[in-house]
C-alpha cells in the first residue's frame, strides 16, 4: 500500500467563457449574479490509472470570498471533460458528470477534506481510470443576501492525497468450456505492463501451477489425467488463479473458472472371451454345434481415468444377460451369430464391443431307406427261400465341419426272440449312406422269420428302422404238433393261422374279430370312427408322433405352388408354426413357443426365427409379460417405469432441447412481464394477475434500453406494495419527467 500527493494547477472559466477569469484559484457558483464560476484543478502528473484506491483527501487553501468561516459551504464536485487546464474551452465545455457533494468550511483557511461513501468510491473510479482533473460547479446557485451565492468560494491551493495498492491482474480465458487435452488462453488482463504472474489451478483434489513469469497471456492444456479427480461425472469446474507480482512482490489474487469435460472417447474398456459351454463337447469339436452347443462367457471391463465400471450387459441372439460371466442356453441358430457387450461405468459412460461366431448346422441322424430280403448265396438275385438276405440302405448325418462320427449297425433276431445280434457294419461314403443289395454275412433258415433293423448313429444321438423278413414260400405247412397252419410260408406259431400272401376273405372280417366288417374303405372308416385324408370332419385330439420334431404338413397345390404350412414339435419342449416358400425348408418364417422348462426367461419365450437361404436369424417378440423391457433400438423405452422411461429417451434432461420453444405453461414456474413509465410524482402500478400466481411473485424492475435513466442514488427504482396480482413501481429523487422501465415477475 503506498500513499502519494500531488499539488494542482488551478483556473476558473465563467460557464459561457472561454478566457480565464481568475488564473490561479478554482472558485465556485458567482459573486455577481450575473454568471456562474467553474474552477478547474488539474493534477499535473498524477497518473494513478488501474490502482485500487482506498483513501482520497483534498487539502484547500481559501481566499477571503463569500460568506465567513462560521458559514458551511457545499463543494459540488465533478469530473472534467479536459485533462488539463490550458484548454481554449468554455467553462460549461469543461464540466462533466457529478461526482458527488461535501462540506466544509471555506474561508480564509486550509482545510482538509477527507473523501468517505459514494463520493469516494466514485473518485477512486476516476482516478483509477487514468484521469488528474476535476471541476467544481453548482448548475443551480442561490442568491444571499448579500448578493453573492450561498457556496460562493475561492481555492487558491489544493492537493490532493491517495491512498492506493497496485492493481491485481483479472484473468479472463478464451473458452468457458472445454475437453481435456485441449488448450485454452488465460488472459492476465494486467493493470500495470511491469506486473508478471504466477498461474496455477485447483480441480477436484489437484492443485499444480501452470506457469510462472507470465505476461499478458499463456496458453494451457490441461492434461487428460485431470479426468481422475471426477470418477464420478463427465466434467467438473476447474478454478484458475492468477497471482500478481509488481516488483517481485506479489499484489494479490484473483481467480476465474473453467468447466473442464472428460473428452467423449474417454470410455470403459470391454474385453470378451467365449467358448464352448457344454463339456461334453470341449474335447471333441472346436466349433459351435447347433442345439448342442452352449456359449461360454467371460467378460472383462475397465475403468478409464479413474472411473469404475457399474454395469455389464450382454446380449445373445436377443437374449440379455447382465453378470460378467455366463453360459448361454443351447444355440438354435446356424450360421453367423453375435454377441455384444456393454459396460457403463460411473460417468455414465459405456464400452462397445461386439463379435461374431460361427455355429455350424446339425440335424439328428436321419434314415431315408432301409428294406430287406432274402436272396441267393451271393446276395446277386433275391430268392424266396434263400438263406441269405441283403439290404437297402440310404440316410445321412450331419457332418460338422467333418468332425462327426457316423456308425451304421446291422442287427437281426428271430420275430420271437427279444434280443438282437450285429450282422455287421455298412460303411458310409463320407456322411453319406446310399447301400444297395448288400449282403449280410449271417445265415437265415429259411424255416423262421426273422427281423432286421439297421442303426444309424453320430457322436449325439441314432436312429433305427426295422423290417421284417418271412420264411420260404410254401402253399400249405402245418406245425409240427399239429397245433398250427400257415399258408403260402412256413409255419412258425402254436395255435395261430399264418398267411404269407395277401388274404381275401369272401365275408367281411367282423370288427370283434379283428377285421373292419367291411367290403370298402369308406364302409371301413365309417365302422371303425375313421376319417378321411380330404373333406371328412375329425373330433377328438390328433396325436402325431416321432423321436424329435413330429410335425403336420400343409401343401396348398393349386397353381403348382411351392408353398407349405408345417405344425412342428419338439422334443425339447418347442411347437412353432412356419411358412416354407419350398419343400427344403432353407427360406421360411417361423414362430416358436417355448415351454417355461425350456426357457424360464418370458423374453426368450415367444420367437420369430427367420431362415434366408440356410442362414437362421433369431428376433424377440416383445409382449406384456417380458421381464426385459423393450430396447429403444426396437421401439421401446428400454424402461419399466416412467420415470427411466424419460431418463432413457433424455426426456428429463433440458439440455436435450435443441430446437423449438418451450410453451410457458410448461415451465416449473410462472412468468410475466412488461414495460411501463415512471416519474418520482407518482407510484406506477403494474399488473401481472393473468400470470396466475398463487403466492407473491419476485417482481424485478430496470431502465429500458430505449431510454435512458436519471443518475446518482435519486434515480434507484423501488418495488413495493407487492400481492400475487399487482405491485407498485416509484423512483427516487425528485424527477417530473418520465422513464420508460421494464419489469418481469417470476414466482410459482
Amino acid at each position: 500500500m503506498a500513499t502519494t500527493t500531488f499539488t494542482a494547477s488551478l483556473r476558473t472559466k465563467k460557464y459561457t467563457f472561454s478566457s480565464n477569469a481568475k488564473a490561479n484559484a478554482a472558485c465556485q457558483e458567482f459573486y455577481e449574479n450575473t454568471y456562474n464560476y467553474v474552477g478547474i484543478i488539474s493534477f499535473t502528473g498524477m497518473n494513478l490509472a488501474n490502482k485500487i484506491i482506498s483513501a482520497v483527501s483534498f487539502t484547500m487553501t481559501s481566499a477571503k470570498a463569500g460568506f465567513g468561516a462560521g458559514h458551511t459551504k457545499t463543494v459540488y464536485l465533478r469530473r472534467s471533460t479536459f485533462q488539463n487546464v490550458t484548454m481554449d474551452a468554455l467553462g460549461s465545455d469543461y464540466v462533466s458528470t457529478e461526482l458527488g457533494t461535501f462540506t466544509g468550511s471555506f474561508y480564509n483557511n486550509t482545510t482538509t477534506c477527507t473523501m468517505t461513501g459514494t463520493l469516494l468510491s466514485n473518485i477512486a473510479s476516476y482516478l483509477a481510470a487514468g484521469n488528474n482533473t476535476f471541476t467544481i460547479y453548482n448548475p443551480s446557485p442561490s442568491a444571499s443576501y448579500e448578493g453573492y451565492s450561498q457556496n460562493y468560494l475561492q481555492w487558491t491551493d489544493v492537493t490532493i492525497t491517495v491512498t492506493y495498492t497496485e492493481g491485481v491482474s483479472i484473468p479472463t480465458l478464451s473458452k468457458t468450456e472445454m475437453d481435456l487435452n485441449t488448450s485454452v488462453t488465460i488472459y492476465t488482463n494486467r493493470q500495470n505492463s511491469s506486473a508478471t504472474h504466477t498461474l496455477y489451478y485447483v480441480f477436484g483434489n489437484s492443485t499444480q501451477n501452470i506457469a510462472t513469469n507470465v505476461g499478458v497471456s499463456y496458453t494451457w492444456t490441461p492434461p487428460l489425467s485431470l479426468a481422475t479427480q471426477i470418477p464420478n461425472a463427465t466434467a467438473g469446474t476447474c478454478t484458475i488463479y492468477c497471482q500478481t507480482y509488481i516488483g517481485g512482490t506479489l499484489t494479490g489474487t484473483a481467480s476465474c473458472t473453467i468447466t473442464l469435460n472428460v473428452p467423449s472417447y474417454v470410455t470403459p474398456t470391454v474385453s470378451l472371451i467365449i467358448g464352448e459351454g457344454n463339456t461334453d463337447l470341449g474335447n471333441h469339436f472346436n466349433c459351435y454345434v447347433r442345439t448342442k452347443s452352449m456359449l461360454a462367457v467371460q467378460i472383462t471391463g475397465g475403468g478409464n481415468q479413474g472411473s469404475t465400471v457399474t454395469a455389464y450387459r450382454a446380449t445373445v441372439n436377443g437374449t440379455v444377460y447382465t453378470t460378467t460371466s455366463f453360459t448361454t442356453g443351447y444355440l438354435y441358430t446356424a450360421g453367423e451369430n453375435s454377441i455384444s457387450v456393454t459396460v457403463t461405468d460411473t460417468r455414465g459412460r459405456t464400452g462397445t464391443l461386439t463379435t461374431t461366431f460361427t455355429v455350424v448346422d446339425y440335424n439328428p441322424p436321419s434314415l431315408t431307406r432301409f428294406s430287406a430280403g432274402r436272396c441267393n448265396n451271393d446276395g446277386t438275385a433275391p430268392q424266396t427261400d434263400g438263406t441269405k438276405v441283403r439290404v437297402d440302405i440310404g440316410g445321412s448325418v450331419s457332418s460338422i465341419n467333418n468332425q462327426n462320427t457316423i456308425t451304421c449297425t446291422v442287427y437281426y433276431k428271430l420275430t420271437s426272440a427279444t434280443t438282437w445280434t450285429s450282422a455287421g457294419t455298412v460303411a458310409a461314403d463320407g456322411y453319406t449312406l446310399n447301400v444297395t443289395n448288400r449282403l449280410l454275412s449271417p445265415t437265415f433258415d429259411a424255416l423262421s422269420s426273422y427281423d432286421i433293423k439297421v442303426r444309424l448313429q453320430d457322436y449325439f444321438s441314432y436312429v433305427e428302422q426295422s423290417v421284417s423278413i418271412a420264411t420260404k414260400r410254401v402253399i400249405m405247412d402245418l406245425l409240427a404238433n399239429g397245433n398250427g397252419i400257415a399258408f403260402g410260408k412256413v409255419a412258425e406259431n402254436s395255435g395261430k393261422v399264418e398267411c404269407g400272401w395277401p388274404l381275401k376273405l369272401s365275408t367281411p372280417l367282423a370288427i370283434e374279430d379283428g377285421g373292419t366288417g367291411a367290403s370298402s374303405a369308406a364302409l371301413a372308416r365309417y365302422f371303425l370312427g375313421a376319417v378321411s385324408k380330404t373333406g371328412d370332419t375329425m373330433t377328438g385330439n390328433l396325436n402325431i408322433q416321432s423321436t424329435y420334431y413330429p410335425s403336420m404338413y400343409l401343401v396348398p397345390t393349386y397353381n403348382d405352388t411351392s408353398n407349405r404350412i408345417v405344425f412342428e414339435g419338439s422334443y425339447l419342449g418347442a411347437a412353432s408354426f412356419s411358412a416354407w416358400e419350398d419343400s427344403s425348408g432353407n427360406n421360411r418364417r417361423m414362430l416358436e413357443i417355448r415351454t417355461k422348462a425350456f426357457q424360464n426367461n418370458l423374453d426368450q419365450a415367444v420367437l420369430l426365427r427367420c431362415a434366408d437361404q440356410g442362414v437362421w436369424g433369431t428376433y424377440r417378440l416383445f409382449h406384456a409379460g417380458m421381464e426385459t423391457p423393450i430396447p429403444i433400438a426396437n421401439g421401446g423405452t428400454g424402461a419399466s417405469d416412467a420415470a427411466t422411461a424419460r431418463a432413457n429417451l433424455g426426456c428429463n434432461n433440458a439440455s436435450n432441447l435443441t430446437t423449438g420453444t418451450v410453451n410457458m405453461y410448461r415451465l416449473p414456474f410462472k412468468v410475466a412481464y412488461g414495460s411501463a413509465t415512471v416519474n418520482s410524482n407518482s407510484n406506477t402500478s403494474i399488473s401481472y394477475g393473468w400470470a396466475g400466481f398463487l403466492y407473491v411473485p419476485y417482481v424485478i424492475a430496470t431502465y429500458s434500453q430505449v431510454d435512458s435513466g436519471w443518475t446518482g442514488a435519486g434515480g434507484i427504482l423501488k418495488v413495493h406494495s407487492k400481492t400475487n396480482q399487482t405491485a407498485y413501481i416509484t423512483v427516487g429523487g425528485s424527477y417530473g419527467t418520465s422513464r420508460t422501465v421494464d419489469w418481469i415477475a417470476l414466482g410459482i
